[in-house]
Parts: C-alpha cells; structure tokens; sequence
C-alpha cells in the first residue's frame, strides 16, 4: 500500500508580500532571461579568473582526480568547450546555463515543500537576485556542479517524502554521489539527510526499507573511481580539502568577516529574510518535527556550524556555502508565510521580503560592469585578475625568446594557468613545484629544463619568496627585469594593476627535475 502523501506544515499560509519583479510566472521568466542574457554577454567579454584558467588545464586532461577538487568541473568545463571551443565564452556558457537553470530547481523546490505556487514563485525570483548567482554565474568553479546536484538531492528527498516511493532513493543516491564528485562538501549534505531520517518520526521506516541502502549503494559506487584516485595518489585532494578541518592558531575575527560575507552575496535584504526563514525552519524541525522544515535545517545548519567553527581559527571562503543557497531561498519562502509578531521586526522583513530582489538585481549588474568597465574605484579590485593577460603573455615569450630561455617557468598555479591559457602555447609554461598539481598532465621534459635556461615569473606579491627559493634550487639566478599587466584606463585611474618579476636561472643544484620549495 503507497504511502500517503502528506501536506506540508508550512502550507497554513499565504506568501505576504510577494518580492517585486517576482508576483508572477511570466515576470520572473522575463527576468531570468534578461539577468541570464546579460551573463552570456559578460561570459565572454571578461577574462578568466585564474581558478577558471586552473580548471580549464583539467578539462583539457581528464582525470578522476586533482589535487584540489574532484573532477566534475573539469566534466563540466570539458563538456562546454566541445560546443564553443578554447575561449572564455566556451569555458562559461554552460555553467550560465545551470544558474539559469537555479530558478527551475528552487521552483519546484518550495512548491513541493509548501504546496504553495505563489512562494515558489518568489522564490525562483529570489535566487536571481543573489550575488551568489547575481554575479556567480557568469564565472565556473566546482560549486557550480554542487548546487546542481546538491538541488536534484532535495528535489528527489523531498518526493521521497510527499509520495513515499523508495525508488526515488536512487535519485537521491545518485544526486549525493554526483555532489561529492563535484566538491567534498557534500559530505554535509549526506549527514543532514542521516540527521532527517533520525529526527522525523514518519521518516524512520526508511531504515527498513532496502530502497534506502540501495540508494547508499548507489552513493557508494559513483563516489568510489576519486575515492580510488586519492588512494593511488597518497589521498591527494582528500588530504588538502579535510586537512583545512584541524584548528590552527585561534583567531575569531574571521568569524564575523565570514558573515559579512555572506549578507553581502545573499545581498543584505534576501540576507535578512533568509536568517529569518532559517529560524522558522529550526523551530519548527525542533517543536514540531515537521518533515519539511527539518529537512531544510538539517542540510544547511551543519554547514553553517562547520564553517562559524572554523572561522575561529582561519578565513572562510565566501563561496562555501553556495550550495546552501536553493535550501536557503526555500527557507526564505517559509519564512514569508510566518512573520514575526513583533511589529518593527515583521516590518523590517516585509520590506526585505518586497524589495530584496530589486536590490539584488541591482548590484549584481553593478558588479558584472565593473567586472566589464571597471566602474567602482576599488583599492583592492577582485576583479582586477581577470585582465591583461593576453598582453602579459606575449610579452614574456617575447622576453623568453630574446634571452635564450627554453620555458617559461612558475612559482604558482595561479601564473601558470594565466600563461597557459592567454600564451601562444608555442613556449612550455611550467610550474616549478607543486607538481601533484599536474598529474594529469604527461610530464614536462626534465632534460630541457636541466640543460637551457628559464624565464622564471613571479607575482609582485610573491617576488621576495620566489628569488629565495630560486637561489636555493639553481646555481644561476638572474633578475631579468619586469612585465606590467595593465588593462585600459577607466576615468581618473590607471591602466596598471599588477607587476610580474622575471628571473633568468641555469645549472639546478640538485638531479632530476628543478623543484623549486616555496614557503606558500
């Protein structure tokens, strides 16, 4: 006999009021076209950033596993070049795509949660209006495939839910496993799902179903080719990624550095109705245990947790927790049915709930312009990696050449990645460390790099720490002077961003390849 399908607890009550832009199907499909039109455009008019460049080198030498990431990035990135080739439009356009595509998922997620079609509404609305998509799309890294698959897990965990049929345990498997081989964070997602089955009582009989240990199987076995890779590669990225777990020198002001990150790519307004949306799901998980809300708060707050903890002792990335951002605009839609019933704080939220998307969609065009144009005088610029490498690159081969030099060596991933992709590929760039980096890769030819000399190029920043561990790996080091990276001058500011030092070295103090130990 099926299980009944339950309704949702959150269903008592209307979404009040609805966020403009998002009253309507048609207006958020109006603007899901515009803001995903605007992407494509900006995909291809700015350059990568150097992750994008790192992952591009992954594409292009397929693996089940890189040093910092599972592969499914480099899937990703390998599948959109197949269509529009080796450019930066070619590496991002699919990844638009999928943020377009966010919309469709947080759809059907909140409308199945809530059987409530104008919150789902909203919500598809909302995340648009998120820096985390806002100005996120236009760019690819592993989160992109994570929040895919991280939203197919909830879609097919809350169906699990509503219909109580077991075979979509094998959705929910499959969508963990695809997760993890996007980014190790998915680990989270597969404890708040333990978590959920443990704390709703009409959830356990899962436990003795075998629909639920074949969809563990099926985890298990997607999961298993970069479980494999680690082990035959010294647990390579399972070692960089979880090492980040153990505390190092405490220091809590990392803690509200992380926050602030976080209310700025939510945007400050969907920030507050998330929090309180967040709230509503937890109190409701902890008095009523209601299935829906528990499963909203049992795969966002144990990420939450993990990463305030962590700001403790070290920096949190603000794109960490973008796989939390369909569960957070569902939790937001919850919300948006249960205002508080203190008037300024209901006040407040309202105003949120109406106008945090027009906010949202504003700064995010703000930020894909100065990203474009350079619009905001910023004395520390993100954006300013993302221009002149193309001049940088043909100026240092024409360095290398004019010196003799065989290869454009590096002292990080970063440089490489650049040089690789905007260089004319004519010259070898190759990273003189880190070489677990490019296991992918066949190896570079050791006996050119011991027997002519390299162009050695270096980050301003990194400049210092690059002539010492130069000097101690070759026997000759020069400075071979410097390569500007500019990009065009906009208003009162220059054209400079950033200095690239070059060292000419020759006769490596030790045998085999020229490792050069920096002390990054």
């Amino acid at each position: 006999m099926p299980h009944r399908p339950p309704s949702s607890g959150a269903a008592d009550a209307p979404l009040d009021p609805r966020p403009v832009w998002a009253g309507s199907a048609a207006a958020v499909i109006v603007l899901v076209a515009i803001l995903t039109a605007l992407r494509l455009w900006a995909a291809g008019a700015v350059g990568l950033a150097a992750d994008e460049a790192y992952y591009w080198l992954w594409a292009k030498n397929l693996s089940w596993g890189y040093l910092d990431h599972p592969p499914m990035v480099a899937v990703l990135i390998r599948a959109s070049i197949a269509v529009f080739g080796d450019t930066e439009f070619g590496i991002r356009w699919l990844s638009v795509l999928l943020g377009a595509a966010a919309s469709l998922g947080v759809w059907r997620l909140v409308w199945r949660l809530t059987d409530d079609r104008v919150a789902a509404i909203a919500a598809a609305g909302l995340v648009q209006g998120t820096l985390f998509l806002g100005a996120g799309a236009m760019l690819v890294t592993p989160d992109t495939p994570l929040v895919l698959f991280w939203t197919l897990a909830l879609l097919a965990l809350v169906e699990i839910w509503r219909t109580g049929r077991g075979a979509w345990w094998l959705a929910a498997g499959l969508s963990v496993g695809l997760a993890f081989v996007s980014k190790y964070t998915a680990v989270f997602l597969g404890l708040g799902i333990v978590l959920w089955l443990l704390w709703v009582p009409e959830m356990r009989r899962w436990f003795a179903s075998p629909w639920a240990y074949a969809g563990g199987a099926l985890c298990l076995a997607v999961m298993a080719p970069v479980i494999a890779w680690n082990l035959t590669h010294g647990g390579a990225s399972l070692t960089k990624q979880f090492g980040r777990a153990v505390p190092q020198a405490f220091d809590p002001r990392f803690v509200p550095e992380f926050i602030a990150g976080q209310a700025a790519l939510l945007t400050p307004l969907i920030g507050l109705v998330v929090l309180w949306g967040l709230w509503v799901a937890t109190r409701r998980a902890l008095a009523g245990r209601a299935a829906g809300e528990t499963l909203i708060a049992a795969t966002t707050l144990p990420l939450v947790a993990y990463l305030v903890w962590y700001g403790l002792f070290d920096r949190v990335q603000g794109n960490w927790t973008a796989c939390l951002l369909p569960a957070s605009i569902a939790a937001a839609a919850l919300g948006g049915k249960a205002w508080p019933a203190i008037s300024w704080m209901r006040a407040i939220l309202r105003a949120s709930m109406r106008w945090g998307l027009v906010l949202g969609v504003v700064l995010g065009v703000v930020v894909i312009g100065h990203a474009a144009f350079r619009i905001v005088p910023l004395a520390i610029d993100p954006t300013g990696q993302l221009h002149g490498w193309r001049a940088t690159g043909e100026a240092i081969e024409r360095e290398t050449a004019a010196r003799g030099a065989a290869t454009i060596g590096t002292v990080s991933y970063t440089t490489t990645a650049h040089l690789r992709f905007y260089g004319s590929r004519n010259l070898p760039v190759v990273q003189l460390g880190e070489r677990l980096r490019y296991a992918m890769e066949p190896p570079p030819d050791v006996e050119t790099l011991r027997s002519r000399p390299i162009l050695v190029v270096a980050e301003s920043r990194r400049e210092a720490e690059a002539l010492a561990a130069l000097r101690r790996t070759f026997g000759s080091v020069q400075r071979a002077g410097s390569v500007e990276r500019h990009w065009v001058p906009r208003f009162w500011r220059t054209s400079y961003l950033d200095t690239l030092a070059l060292f000419l070295v020759a006769e490596p103090l030790k045998a085999g390849f020229p490792d050069v130990q920096t002390d990054r």
